[in-house]
């Protein structure tokens, strides 16, 4: 008998299910019959085993640990504890540093770009890997720019075993350049860079050019942004010899100029780097619909940015989009740059200490960095990893690899989150018409000196005498 009426029908069924229900989990209870003695033996091993806990974000990055946590916990003998943290880059660091400053982070856990090492280090929450580091074999296998880049600059210590490194350059539309009959050739400075820019805008009527700038893009403001551009000097380097942020130097104001021709001549757009959101529209819009046409952006943005489950996907685009490296400010060669990124690092107060480190060093062989760079569109650290038989795997990537070599990058050293949070803020004046190049470099100098202090940054110039550029350490 059913009832007509819902609330019968609901109540005359409910037994039914439950009996249902309870009939099945005995089925698959009685199905699976009693552990054998040797299954039973097995669970209590394991549960002797000493456990890890180890932090992780994102859902790529997350698949990609559980699919090795098996594989880990038997080369190390160990339990593998992942706990999720938020998954906006942002709010991971700020979640790890408040448990790191609580004394409750987990053993293991990754800082999401080289730059933040030297604020951990310094502030002891990583363990020092310097010894695990040099006797670990695949040490050897890293190119000098990515050693470099796991190291604190204030004391050359090792914190942090790398996995994989973003390379970065220039994505451009090769399907519509083409189609306008716009050369697609590599641009060998900035002024090839400016006159093609120009064409595109003449002849496509649409923005040519993207390099990140302003308050509410944060540190991609200088990571996706002023970087490329501080780099295109063959002999500026961002620190000196003592470790001092170099800021009165003609490199970061002509980098600054190169923003104001930006705008000036409207090759860039603006107003939507003014947007709480400012990635959005340019990134995710504007590119794949044709109306910017070359923008900063790394190994993983044809996968996340315009791939097949993006936002906005571009077809083919492995054949869509083509890279340039960025081009040289003074004679040099172009450039790709190269960013240690999500490298491992041991909690300094781990109780756990060996096995910790054992795990890290783990986390950095090739297998290990060939499913996370497979996941996230990234390359692996180590050289090496062209023979591992995954490697092919890679595809498009694979080539990216082979720029590791010949990659630069710019050391920071403690007060990154200063010296970026001044790059924002310099170069959002230079957005809005509020300074041009020579007034952006001073309003930088000027924040990271309040900030910092004068003793972290180089006074010889600007503070010497008011002026941008005094010919030292100049391109």
């Amino acid at each position: 008998m059913i009832w007509t009426k819902q609330r019968g029908r609901a109540n005359l069924l409910l037994p039914v299910a439950v009996t249902l229900a309870v009939s099945v989990m005995a089925a698959m209870y009685w199905g699976r019959g009693e552990p054998t003695t040797a299954q039973r033996l097995a669970e209590t091993e394991a549960a002797k085993r000493p456990l890890l806990v180890i932090a992780e974000h994102r859902t790529a990055r997350l698949q990609a640990l559980y699919q090795l946590q098996p594989q880990l916990e038997a080369q190390l003998g160990i339990r593998l504890k992942i706990v999720e943290y938020p998954a906006p880059p942002q709010d991971y660091f700020t979640k790890l540093v408040t448990e790191l400053r609580a004394g409750n982070a987990p053993d293991v856990f990754t800082v999401p770009r080289d730059l933040q090492v030297d604020d951990l280090a310094a502030a002891g929450y990583l363990a020092d890997l310097t010894t695990d580091a040099q006797q670990w074999p695949g040490y050897a296998q890293l190119p000098e720019l990515v050693k470099t880049l796991t190291r604190a600059s204030f004391n050359e210590h090792v914190y942090v075993i790398p996995s994989i490194v973003a390379v970065e350059q220039l994505y451009y539309r090769h399907d519509l350049l083409t189609d306008a009959g716009i050369s697609t050739a590599q641009p060998q400075n900035w002024q090839e860079l400016l006159e093609r820019s120009r064409e595109i805008k003449q002849k496509m009527a649409q923005y040519p050019l993207l390099i990140p700038a302003g308050l509410t893009w944060g540190m991609g403001s200088y990571t996706e942004g002023l970087r490329y551009l501080l780099a295109s000097f063959q002999h500026y380097q961002l620190l000196n010899g003592q470790n001092q942020y170099v800021l009165d130097n003609n490199a970061v104001r002509r980098s600054f100029g190169f923003y104001q021709t930006l705008i000036e001549e409207q090759l860039m757009p603006v107003q939507p780097l003014l947007n709480p959101e400012p990635w959005v529209i340019p990134k995710y819009e504007m590119f794949p619909k044709g109306q910017l046409l070359i923008t900063t952006c790394g190994s993983w943005c044809p996968v996340f940015d315009w791939g097949p489950g993006s936002r906005n996907p571009i077809p083919d685009v492995a054949n869509a989009v083509r890279t340039w490296k960025f081009p040289s400010a003074d004679g040099g060669k172009p450039f790709a740059l190269a960013s240690v990124v999500y490298a491992w690092g041991v909690n300094a107060k781990s109780r756990q200490q060996p096995l910790a480190r054992q795990l890290v060093l783990a986390l950095g062989e090739n297998d290990v960095a060939l499913a996370y760079a497979k996941q996230l569109g990234n390359v692996p650290a180590r050289l090496d990893a062209a023979e591992h038989p995954a490697f092919a795997a890679l595809g498009n990537l694979m080539a990216d690899h082979a720029l590791l070599k010949d990659a630069r990058a710019l050391r920071t050293t403690v007060g990154s989150n200063a010296m970026m949070a001044g790059v924002a803020q310099a170069s959002e004046a230079v957005l809005t018409g509020r300074a041009d190049g020579e007034r952006a470099q001073q309003m930088l100098y000027d924040y990271v000196v309040n900030v910092l202090g004068s003793a972290q940054v180089e006074t010889a110039g600007l503070a010497a005498a008011g002026q941008p550029d005094k010919g030292h350490n100049d391109d």
